[in-house]
């Protein structure tokens, strides 16, 4: 046998080896500890742990017509205070809010939208401490100077080409260090195949770029939507799609299992991003940034919070929810947010019953 056979069939059965290795050590893995870290990752993985989840808002019944109706959105304001959008949807929206790092909330309180504003579709936060939101159809920024009592309409937001550009609920519209205004939207670039960008003012809201992350189209069949993107500690972007493959109709073909999360980064405020790679596997993401400059991504199904010390590159310790069954399909939209330094809240809209929604906290260990 000559040197090179025995070169290669060494190296075929040492790779089966390190695989069949891998594979026992990941199958004794207890699930919510998935570790998804590449090998050559050196981050310094920070452990969070998580209560069990409690309910903290019932609303009334909803059919499966109005299912969307109770949706969470949430921001931290300026002093502390947590203000969740338990039902963002209609021109009714109503809201929970928490003064002792939601640990208990108060009672449903709700928003009275001045002229201008259709809905609350989402919500975050300016620098000058002011809840900023997005209204629909058409899109256009609101403010609230009382916690989501009371709304004003703001400047019209353009989205250039998208066409039936839309937000949701992960998608927290955010004021960036150097005052830049950035959204994220969805909508279509052509008929048929969703695309999901950033549109950017530099302005205060005056005038709008639209910025391309995700486009949806024949050539790649894929479709790209719900796009959540947080600021990092240095200035840089990082955000994630919603990724579905199209390719899926077609019989044997190997493009159709193309689905989960891509990921975005930016450094230079959003002007420019890189291409999409595939990160996590789920839907419906939302993604902050914790203190300690961790990410912390909720999403499902099952739902699970992810966290990653290297923007988004690689993620750690995706924990499944604490619950009687976490791997049922109870739960979806899940939104994330910082209390503390210590302490981040997660939240996520029931889905067995479409009126409910839960919260838990994740504490940060030494």
């Amino acid at each position: 046998m000559s040197g090179n056979r025995i070169l290669i069939m060494t190296t075929l059965i040492l790779t089966l080896t390190v695989s069949q290795i891998s594979f026992a050590l990941f199958a004794e893995e207890p699930d919510h500890e998935l570790f998804l870290r590449y090998s050559e990752s050196n981050v310094v993985e920070t452990n969070w742990t998580m209560t069990p989840a409690r309910q903290i808002y019932q609303g009334a019944p909803a059919t499966h017509e109005d299912r969307y109706r109770v949706i969470p959105c949430v921001v931290k304001l300026h002093d502390g205070t947590i203000v969740v959008a338990v039902e963002p949807g209609g021109n009714k929206p109503i809201f929970i809010r928490s003064t002792d790092g939601a640990k208990t909330w108060s009672k449903p309180y709700l928003g009275v939208l001045g002229e201008d504003v259709r809905t609350i579709s989402n919500i975050g936060v300016r620098r000058d401490g002011r809840m900023m939101a997005i209204s629909e159809k058409p899109l256009r920024l609101a403010y609230s100077d009382d916690q989501g009592k009371t709304w004003i309409g703001g400047k019209r937001i353009h989205a250039g080409p998208l066409g039936n550009a839309w937000v949701w609920t992960g998608g927290r519209p955010l004021e960036l260090k150097d005052g830049t205004l950035l959204v994220p939207v969805a909508g279509y670039l052509q008929s048929g195949w969703l695309s999901a960008g950033v549109v950017r003012s530099t302005d205060n809201g005056d005038s709008w770029e639209f910025i391309i992350l995700g486009h949806g189209n024949p050539e790649n069949e894929m479709i790209f939507s719900e796009p959540t993107v947080a600021e990092l500690r240095d200035g840089s972007l990082v955000a994630l799609l919603r990724t579905e493959d199209r390719a899926d109709h077609i019989p044997g073909e190997p493009r159709g299992n193309r689905t989960g999360l891509s990921r975005v980064n930016s450094i230079d405020g959003g002007k420019t991003w890189t291409n999409p790679i595939e990160s996590l596997t789920g839907s419906h993401a939302a993604v902050t940034s914790l203190p300690d400059g961790t990410l912390l991504c909720g999403y499902h199904r099952a739902p699970r919070l992810a966290f990653s010390s290297d923007a988004g590159r690689t993620w750690y310790a995706n924990k499944l929810w604490n619950t009687k069954n976490p791997r049922s399909n109870w739960g979806w939209y899940s939104v994330v947010e910082t209390v503390n330094e210590t302490t981040a809240v997660a939240i996520i809209k029931e889905m067995k019953t479409p009126n409910t929604i839960q919260a838990c906290l994740l504490h940060r260990q030494r």
